[in-house]
């Protein structure tokens, strides 16, 4: 063993790991843990944004699009703090990233000293992350950190991802041991956690699968966590049964796919929504059955469970009948349980044939191809939202990769915009964090450099991280931004529109002393940091300013004016009790019993 310094320990570890970043923002915390990069920036290179939240969102895209893990480091107190946001973004999203929070010195606990968490406990930030992350760890000596950080890589990505948290008191980063730098191939690549499921449960699953009149296949996130679209595709061609998804699963099935219904949910597709509702028995792969894609779970609206019959496969039992009645519950890893179906049903007999029930879900896709259509080619002004997804959709090469925050943007992406392959679209979910994409876009740039990376987002998003445009500035990363610029932060508007009766207030941006909107101008804004800039007020202007940003080689902020009073069409509904719950836009509940 050689005495190291604890920086030097990390840093070889993750040159190891070959870790091509560290995202992050400096303070005394942190000084240490940078000064052991110094020498190895041809090894590891660190990039700054202007604020932790975005390190920490850089950090959950890139893991999404790759499948690799960044390490965000921050300083002691506020640092960590800033950073919060994006754990608990990642963590109910199932990604992941390595948090590597500084700490006041090991002699200082408890004495209060600078950004110590110290009132209830001390060096507190632990209790924070625990319930944002798969596991917390306090280093208190460099042999800790040895020990600390191949663990955290190997809970970050085995299973289900989820972001892994590391404390360091900051002289650790400076003090001296006899340690040995791990290698990963033995302490955090070494571990097989893709398990399949209970062959009796499997082939029972199968056996009600395919004797159903109207089956389903739900492909949630975990596909898209598990890389297991080839295998969805392959089993679902096999036993002829149509595929809808979740937002977070959404490209796990190719949009141009023959199967292929779309999002279920409250802002979903309604050839996915309707056959949902209809279906008999429904194969849900690696989902949670959350509120907004469940039309919070009352019956008729997205789904009638019971009496449809629920498979329910995935890696976390936890999540297997939370919110619905299973009739079976596989616990196991969705691609190797698509194996283990697909195997068992090629050795059964020849692909199942074409059901009247495919005819069934072929009107609804045909129903709601002529209602989106008209709206998609709207010459109005202010701008429909929906001509703005098809026209970046026309001038956007297939292989965009396409990236969201969160609000009434997020859902007009969600049903206008198609996807063509798996982990080309992201967006924020279960914790849904404003600003995920503003930064996002970044990690998925440097991640993906060979692919155009866009973020659709809203004045409200942008304006929480503006500084992102800055980031891609200081670094050479050539994102877009499209900005649609309604003046309000419109779903929360929506809400007082439909549930309080109209009572707006504190939703939109406005100058107090004129009353009229207000918003800065963002291409002047994005002028400023050094980036292109353009606004658009004109749909038929929109796909030579999007061709523009795109073939640019440079950040571009595109800063569209949108109508504000254009809802976004509601498939199923979202009930913000007590109130009662907002009836479809289009199509119709239905209860079986």
């Amino acid at each position: 063993m050689a005495e190291m310094r604890g920086a030097d320990v990390v840093v070889e570890y993750l040159i190891r790991e070959n870790v091509p970043y560290l995202f992050g923002y400096a303070g005394h915390g942190a000084v240490g843990l940078l000064d052991g990069v110094f020498d190895r920036q041809d090894e590891i290179k660190v990039i700054f944004p202007r604020i932790e939240t975005g390190a920490g969102y850089m950090a959950d895209a890139y893991f999404r699009v790759s499948h690799e893990v960044i390490p965000v480091y921050t300083s002691t107190g506020p640092g960590p703090m800033l950073l919060t946001p994006a754990l608990g973004n990642a963590f109910y999203d199932s990604s992941a990233f390595i948090a590597i929070t500084g700490q006041v010195a090991t002699t200082q606990y408890d004495s209060g000293a600078l950004q110590e968490e110290y009132r209830f406990f001390q060096a507190d930030y632990p209790s924070i992350a625990k319930v944002l992350t798969k596991r917390s760890f306090q280093a208190h000596s460099v042999g800790d950190l040895a020990k600390f950080v191949p663990k955290a890589f190997k809970l970050a990505r085995e299973g289900r991802p989820g972001p892994v948290h590391i404390d360091v008191p900051y002289d650790l980063w400076v003090t001296k041991a006899d340690v040995e730098v791990p290698e990963p191939a033995e302490r955090s690549l070494q571990l097989n956690w893709r398990t399949p499921g209970s062959p009796e449960a499997v082939a029972r699953a199968l056996e009600l699968l395919t004797g159903a009149r109207r089956p389903l296949i739900l492909a949630g996130g975990g596909i898209l966590c598990s890389e297991a679209s080839a295998e969805l595709q392959a089993f679902a061609e096999h036993v002829n049964i149509p595929v809808y998804t979740t937002f977070m699963g959404k490209g796990a099935l190719s949009a141009r796919h023959p199967l292929h219904l779309g999002i279920a949910g409250c802002w979903g597709e309604y050839p996915a929504q309707e056959a949902a509702r209809n279906a008999d028995v429904i194969l849900a792969l690696g989902c949670r059955f959350s509120d907004i894609h469940s039309s919070s779970w009352l019956p008729g609206y997205t789904y009638n469970i019971p009496p449809t019959k629920l498979i329910h496969v995935d890696i976390d039992p936890q999540e297997i009948g939370r919110n619905y009645p299973t009739e079976i519950g596989i616990v196991g890893d969705v691609r190797e349980v698509l194996k283990q179906l697909l195997e068992l049903a090629e050795r059964q007999g020849p692909k199942r044939e074409r059901s009247p029930w495919h005819d069934q879900v072929e009107g609804y896709k045909e129903e709601w191809t002529n209602f989106i259509e008209q709206e998609k080619a709207s010459d109005a002004v202010p701008i429909d939202p929906r001509r703005v997804i098809k026209e970046l959709r026309a001038a956007a090469t297939e292989d965009t990769l396409m990236i969201t925050d969160t609000g009434n943007h997020q859902t007009w992406v969600e049903q206008y915009w198609d996807v063509y392959g798996p982990r080309m679209v992201f967006t924020p979910g279960g914790f849904a964090g404003m600003g995920f994409g503003t930064y996002g876009v970044l990690g998925l740039k440097l991640a993906r450099p060979d692919q155009p990376a866009v973020c659709v987002t809203s004045d409200g998003s942008f304006m929480m991280f503006p500084g992102a445009v800055a980031t891609a500035t200081e670094y050479d990363i050539p994102a877009v931004w499209v900005i649609l610029n309604n003046y309000t932060i419109g779903v929360i508007r929506d809400l007082q529109r439909f549930y309080m009766d109209g009572r707006e207030i504190g939703t939109s941006f406005i100058k107090h002393s004129t009353g009229e909107f207000w918003n800065p101008d963002f291409a002047k804004m994005a002028e400023a940091m050094g980036a292109g800039g353009i606004s658009v007020e004109h749909p038929g202007d929109l796909g030579a300013a999007f061709e523009t940003a795109l073939s640019s080689g440079k950040p571009y902020v595109i800063d569209v004016k949108v109508n504000r009073d254009t809802a976004v069409p509601l498939i199923g509904t979202w009930h913000f009790a007590p109130i009662p719950q907002a009836e479809p836009t289009f199509g119709k509940p239905l209860v079986l019993s």
